[in-house]
């Protein structure tokens, strides 16, 4: 039962997040083009808790045993098919297939950019935790060290 309430509180968590961060972009781009307030609807907020949790669903990619690189790849693909299937497929808000495609490559633009940071940031901190742990020898029996 613990298993479950823990893995329910971070996932939780991460759409919480995801959420936050997704009307929150929403209020500054509405601000930065000076969108009338009915453009800000519920449709749209219940299409952002989709794409949320669609998302909050792809970050257990994190958990495979796998390269981080592939990681962070196979969460790409997974947060764009979020995306077009949330914004693009099921909102509405996409009229014609041109707009909806440079929409998601809008949206994949910004993911390899974010991607990028928290790749350099994640080698950078993986270097200075290999670098602090000692080092121990495969080839050396434990009885030889001093």
């Amino acid at each position: 039962m613990k298993k479950i309430i823990s893995f329910l509180r971070s996932y939780l968590g991460h759409v919480g997040a995801y959420f936050m961060f997704t009307m929150l972009l929403f209020i500054l781009f509405n601000m930065a083009l000076g969108l009338p307030s009915d453009t800000f609807r519920a449709p749209l907020v219940w299409i952002s808790l989709l794409f949320a949790a669609l998302v909050g669903i792809a970050d257990y990619v994190f958990l495979l045993s796998v390269p981080y690189f592939m990681k962070l790849v196979l969460h790409g693909v997974l947060s764009t098919a979020a995306f077009g299937i949330s914004f693009v497929a099921i909102s509405g808000l996409v009229e014609r297939g041109r707009t909806g495609l440079f929409g998601i490559l809008g949206f994949l633009l910004l993911y390899i950019l974010l991607a990028a940071i928290r790749g350099i940031y994640h080698s950078v901190s993986e270097k200075k935790a290999n670098a602090r742990s000692k080092y121990t020898s495969l080839y050396t029996p434990k009885d030889l060290d001093p």
